[in-house]
């Protein structure tokens, strides 16, 4: 009796999965962004709070932090401090601003929604931590293939590298 139950359940459940189309252990709704996401590389920015900065892509994450913070060795000439603040993420942008001797880091797949982390984090602190906070300037900008972008030092005062 009990063994024509659980055919008959069996029967009526594969009946329903059946009318309904869809694959029972198969998401609805398609997810490119999650696979495209995966495909790329990790990109890693540090700064340290000297304002030497360093940046590396790789498809490993600890070896891309240790080649950004090598990197970063390598433009300051210190053996810490470098690490001091970082940031990864997997084909976004990525920067670096300082504000005198404030850093501020931000990254984001999309380049203005970074731009505004970064605006968010300068408003939170001007307003809560460092109410005397000189201007802030854009350091660097690392694109979503690792290219560092660096701006023209007009009116900033930082040591920024000849060429990256």
């Amino acid at each position: 009796m009990a063994r024509q139950s659980i055919l008959a359940t069996a029967c009526a459940l594969a009946a329903t999965v059946g009318t309904l189309g869809v694959a029972p252990a198969q998401s609805a709704s398609p997810q490119p962004d999650a696979i495209e996401q995966w495909a790329h590389d990790f990109t890693v920015l540090t700064i340290a709070p000297d304002g030497a900065w360093g940046t590396a892509t790789d498809p490993r994450v600890n070896r891309a932090i240790f080649l950004a913070i090598s990197n970063c060795k390598t433009m300051s000439g210190k053996d810490i401090g470098c690490g001091a603040y970082q940031t990864a993420i997997r084909g976004g942008w990525s920067l670096a601003i300082r504000c005198g001797h404030v850093s501020i880091l931000a990254a984001d797949r999309d380049l203005a929604k970074a731009e505004r982390r970064a605006m968010v984090r300068e408003t939170e602190l001007r307003e809560r931590y460092v109410t005397d906070m000189p201007p802030c300037a854009r350091v660097v900008t690392i694109d979503p293939n690792g290219v560092a972008i660096i701006p023209p030092a007009v009116g900033y005062s930082a040591k920024l590298p000849a060429s990256r």
